[in-house]
């Protein structure tokens, strides 16, 4: 299944990121299935491959609104959905944003691709006078952990976080944009 045509937010060589939106359902579903791996880490087993739409479509932290959180689609040269990036703006304070999900199809792992979108984020991210960026990782995600200090993000705090029926310490890390 390809992208219905949309506003591209930015570019990085061959990809496009875009909004998601309702309609992206069956695409975030499909993604879902390539994705169980990460699903499974973070909500526990068994899988459920539509938990990315809403991850990417309506979750919302306490206090904000639709308006202010943006779920992306990474989308190859074909136009297939590859990966979504979900960010929450001024949370959880003003000029800070929250990346609330960074998830890409296996094939497309472990090639730069995700430094590379963080990158192009970084950059989005800064024309809306954004200032820090702030993520959680779980403590199950080695990977994920290495990833993230990797790209200069450092630790505020640990906290316990229940998604579907796991519960795990998540480490808090946040980035000046700024100073990058």
């Amino acid at each position: 299944m390809t992208a219905p045509r949309g506003e591209i937010l930015f570019e990085i060589g061959e990809y496009r990121v875009r909004r998601l939106s309702e309609e992206d359902a069956p695409m975030l579903r499909e993604l879902g299935e390539r994705c169980l791996d990460h699903i499974e880490l973070h909500y526990g087993s068994p899988p459920d491959p539509s938990q990315l739409i809403p991850d990417l479509l309506s979750d919302l932290p306490p206090g904000k609104t639709l308006a202010d959180k943006f779920g992306m689609g990474v989308f190859d040269g074909a136009g297939r959905l590859v990966g979504g990036i979900d960010v929450i703006r001024d949370y959880p304070e003003p000029r800070e944003w929250y990346l609330g999900l960074l998830v890409l199809d296996p094939g497309h792992r472990n090639h730069g691709l995700g430094a590379g979108l963080m990158n192009a984020l970084t950059q989005w991210l800064r024309l809306r006078e954004a200032a820090y960026l702030r993520l959680a990782v779980s403590e199950h995600n080695a990977a994920g952990q290495r990833f993230w200090t990797r790209l200069g993000f450092q630790p505020v705090k640990q906290v316990i976080a229940e998604f579907g029926n796991k519960q795990s310490v998540f480490h808090v890390l946040r980035r000046a944009l700024e100073t990058r």
